[in-house]
């Protein structure tokens, strides 16, 4: 429409992005490259359902992410778990049915 134009992606509401998230009822995010963590550290902060399908790592990025024994979170697998040990009690990980980057986080409830 006429608001979309000269955007990349076409906006799905008017106004502002202020109070977008807060009226989610659930984030989703198929491999979202550096937004991964930044996804899931929202989504807990304001305990919302979310699940988050990683691609890539960047590890050069975001140096300060580091796994319990203190070295870089440097595979795929590393950064699932570290995703998950933001919320160790609510994050769950899945393996979805299509070929590629298919091992996700999610979380539908919060433990306390």
């Amino acid at each position: 429409g006429g608001g979309d134009a000269g955007r990349a992606i076409p906006a799905c509401c008017e106004g502002s992005e202020d109070g977008l998230v807060e009226s989610c009822s659930a984030l989703i995010a198929l491999h979202p490259d550096e937004a991964t963590g930044a996804v899931v550290e929202i989504a807990v902060r304001k305990r919302i359902p979310f699940l988050v399908v990683p691609c890539c790592v960047f590890s050069r990025l975001f140096p300060q992410r580091r796994k319990p024994d203190g070295s870089a979170v440097a595979s795929l697998d590393d950064l699932i778990a570290y995703l998950v040990q933001l919320r160790p009690r609510s994050i769950r990980i899945a393996r979805l049915p299509f070929g590629g980057s298919n091992t996700c986080a999610f979380a539908t409830a919060y433990e306390p």
